[in-house]
C-alpha cells in the first residue's frame, strides 16, 4: 500500500512539449534565457564504518527525522500498513510518547474485504501485511483503526482520486489512498507516514 509506484523518466510528463523539472534541479529565467541547474547529486563513496557506527548512524539519521515531523499544534496519528518503514516510524513515535508522557499513538491501516480469504502467497509477498501489523500493535499499545475498502467504493473513487493527482497514477491503488486518507481525517489532521520524511 505506502510501496514506491510506477516511476517515469524525470523531466518528462504525459504532456506534448511541456517538461517537469527533474529532481534536485531547480529553473532559472533572466536576460540570458531560461537554465536549469542542479543543485545536489548522489554520491557513491566507499563504506568505511564498522557495524557498530554504522548502526548509530542510522539510529541517528531515523532518530531526527521521525522526531522533525512530530512538531505540530494539532494530535498526530501514523499509517501502519505492517511493512518495515511504516512499523519502524511507528515504533519510535510510540517510544518518544511513552518517554513523553503524551496520549497512545492513533495507527492507521487500510485492507480490503475478503483479502485476507483471497491472499495468495508469493515470493514478492509471503505474508499478509495483517500478520505485521498485528505483531506491531502487540509489541506497541496503539489505539489502532483499521479502516476496510470494499472493491464498489474503490471503483466509484477512481474518477475522484485521478482529479486529486490530477496526473495518470496507479488507478485503484490511487483510489484506496483517496479512500484511506479521507477516513483517517475523520479522527486526524496529520498523518506521519515514510512519504513525509
Amino acid at each position: 500500500m505506502f510501496g514506491i509506484g510506477p516511476a517515469h523518466t524525470p523531466g518528462a510528463s504525459v504532456f506534448k512539449n511541456i517538461y517537469e523539472v527533474k529532481p534536485a534541479h531547480f529553473l532559472l529565467y533572466n536576460k540570458d534565457g531560461l537554465q536549469e541547474e542542479e543543485y545536489w547529486k548522489l554520491e557513491s563513496k566507499p563504506h568505511t564504518d564498522n557495524f557498530e557506527n554504522t548502526c548509530q548512524k542510522v539510529h541517528f539519521l531515523l532518530d531526527d527525522a521521525i522526531k522533525r515531523q512530530l512538531i505540530s499544534d494539532v494530535p498526530l496519528c501514523a499509517m501502519l500498513s505492517g511493512g518495515l518503514d511504516s512499523s519502524i516510524i511507528t515504533a519510535y513515535i510510540c517510544n518518544y510518547y511513552k518517554e513523553n508522557n503524551l496520549p497512545k499513538l492513533d495507527t492507521y491501516s487500510v485492507d480490503y474485504v475478503d483479502n485476507d480469504k483471497n491472499f495468495i502467497k508469493s515470493d514478492f509477498q509471503p505474508n499478509s501485511d495483517n500478520e505485521y501489523i498485528e505483531l506491531m500493535l502487540q509489541h506497541f499499545d496503539t489505539k489502532h483503526h483499521k479502516i476496510v475498502i470494499d472493491t464498489p467504493e474503490l471503483a466509484n473513487a477512481l474518477e475522484e482520486a485521478m482529479i486529486a493527482r490530477d496526473f495518470p497514477g496507479m488507478a485503484d491503488v490511487d483510489s484506496s489512498m483517496l479512500l484511506f486518507c479521507k477516513n483517517i481525517r475523520k479522527g486526524a489532521t496529520v498523518a506521519v507516514s515514510r512519504r513525509m520524511l
